[in-house]
């Protein structure tokens, strides 16, 4: 039993004009064959280095994970969501050390670096996520339903303003532990948002998640889901439509223990 997983991100497609980099950005990493961490992270518009604000929080926030790994797999096992708070509030402490190291290095102050950041610790059995700001995680058990790991509807005004670059970003950070099976994992940004959730409800759609859940359960490999997801972006459906950059991590677990090989997004 094992994860294929991968990562990317992309421009929005009528920002040609711009010339820095992209400001969203998403990595997965296997911690062992049934523990998967990724992160996503969306630049704020208005703040001129979020770009390096958003990687320099998913970075620092998965080597956290990394070096706690045990903790991290232990918050997954704890229903209550107290363990994972504690983890989360942890490495959030760790970001916002990174994020004071940057304002040195930039002379810059902290609100430049501005970004919102999605993080998950998934296991075959359960998912522990926190969010600040805005942000998408959706998982699929062997239902073959898509759920929203957090609030099952739009998000609230108050939870998309929140940024790592607060004062205390803590005081907006959402926790959640979903136990149950996890078969498929996909957390994106918030430009997908309006894309991939009925209006009406703010349900997930079948006909979106869809084909990336069939790009998981089909690649022999981390490469080939990372070939789906850059497919899925480039593509008119997703591009043409998006005014704001995007970053997309998607996971899936094969129960039948397939081998495949691991590459890093």
């Amino acid at each position: 039993m094992t994860w294929v997983a991968a990562a990317d991100f992309r421009r929005a497609g009528d920002d040609k004009s711009r010339s820095h980099p992209c400001q969203d950005y998403s990595k997965v990493e296997h911690l062992d064959d049934r523990i998967m961490i990724g992160a996503v992270a969306s630049g704020a518009p208005h703040a001129a280095l979020s770009h390096i604000g958003a990687r320099l929080a998913v970075r620092t926030a998965l080597d956290y994970l990394r070096r706690h790994a045990s903790t991290a797999t232990s918050a997954t096992e704890d229903p209550t969501g107290a363990d994972a708070h504690r983890l989360y509030a942890d490495m959030m402490a760790a970001v916002q050390g990174a994020l004071r190291n940057a304002v040195v290095d930039h002379v810059t102050p902290m609100r430049a670096f501005s970004a919102t950041l999605s993080v998950f610790v998934a296991t075959p059995t359960a998912v522990a996520a926190m969010r600040i700001g805005s942000g998408l995680i959706v998982s699929r058990g062997q239902s073959g339903d898509y759920s929203l790991v957090f609030s099952d509807g739009p998000v609230p005004l108050q939870a998309q303003t929140g940024y790592i670059t607060d004062p205390d970003p803590t005081e907006r950070m959402m926790v959640t532990v979903r136990d149950g099976p996890v078969d498929f994992l996909c957390a994106a940004s918030s430009p997908l948002d309006r894309l991939s959730l009925f209006k009406r409800n703010g349900a997930p759609q079948k006909d979106f998640f869809g084909p990336l859940d069939r790009y998981t359960s089909a690649a022999p490999d981390d490469g080939e889901v990372h070939r789906g997801i850059r497919t899925f972006l480039r593509s008119d459906r997703v591009h043409d439509r998006l005014d704001h950059d995007v970053a997309l991590a998607l996971c899936g677990f094969r129960r039948q223990g397939e081998l495949f090989r691991r590459t890093r997004a």
